[in-house]
């Protein structure tokens, strides 16, 4: 069993961002560094840089090779919310457990 405060619990919940998945303090946010996220996810990045933007979009053939989902899927599944087009997180994270559960 592990043991708990409340009090820090309820102290910090007031600073956690639920929509960006993090906590939020002031005018910056506290969020895993990409490090911890290699350790969470049990892979290394192997030298790769993590994406940062940089003023233009990727090419969606260039998404479909990193995500090992065909170009054509991925266009029929773009959205458009507040005006801005994407692929759903939704799409992508099943995609990710689909390939973690071959192994991959």
């Amino acid at each position: 069993m592990v043991e708990v405060s409340t009090e820090a619990i309820s102290s910090l919940a007031q600073y956690y961002d639920q929509p960006l998945r993090c906590f939020t303090f002031g005018d910056f946010q506290l969020s895993p560094m990409v490090e911890e996220f290699e350790e969470i996810l049990g892979c290394a990045l192997g030298g790769r840089r993590p994406y940062l933007f940089s003023g233009f979009y990727p090419l969606l053939a260039r998404i479909s090779k990193i995500v090992q989902i065909s170009a054509q899927e991925l266009d029929h599944g773009k959205q458009v919310r507040n005006g801005v087009v994407g692929i759903p997180r939704k799409c992508l994270e099943a995609k990710a457990r689909t390939l973690a559960g071959r192994g991959e």
